[in-house]
């Protein structure tokens, strides 16, 4: 699972402190690896969950492409209907599917956004069997996104 979070998560370009404000999760999750605009949170049954923020490039790409870009890699896909939201007030896609990576089994929710200039990531990984019992922590992950006010 590290490996998929590795090859996942898209390096930061800003500087300074995390440009977002996240919920909490329940104490079965931990900290797994934080950086400048990354964090990731893994679960002690399985399941990994992570926040990125690239700042200052790629405002204009829309977000089917951002999505497609985190899921290079990933091969014999079954995905469900991406489905478009609001998150913070702007518009975001959530994808949801499972696949291979390096051989490997997993399963994937991705929410995708862009504001103010930054683009950010927000997924939880888990092994296929596990997906459904981790997410309702990620939709409450999810729904306490928001930009870092300036």
């Amino acid at each position: 699972m590290r490996i998929a979070v590795a090859l996942l998560v898209v390096a930061a370009g800003c500087a300074g402190s995390r440009p977002y404000q996240l919920a909490s999760l329940p104490g079965e999750w931990t900290e797994a690896r934080a950086r400048d605009h990354s964090v990731a949170f893994h679960h002690r049954a399985g399941g990994t969950i992570v926040a990125d923020a690239s700042c200052g490039e790629g405002d204009d790409v829309p977000l089917d492409v951002l999505t497609n870009h985190l899921l290079f890699g990933v091969e014999d896909r079954h995905e469900l209907p991406r489905i478009a939201f609001q998150l913070d007030g702007r518009g975001a896609l959530r994808t949801r599917l499972d696949g291979t990576l390096d051989g490997v089994r997993v399963a994937f929710d991705l929410v995708v956004l862009k504001k103010d200039g930054c683009i950010f990531d927000l997924y939880l990984i888990a092994p296929p069997d596990r997906l459904l019992a981790r997410e309702p922590d990620f939709d409450r992950f999810v729904a306490g996104f928001s930009k870092a006010k300036p």
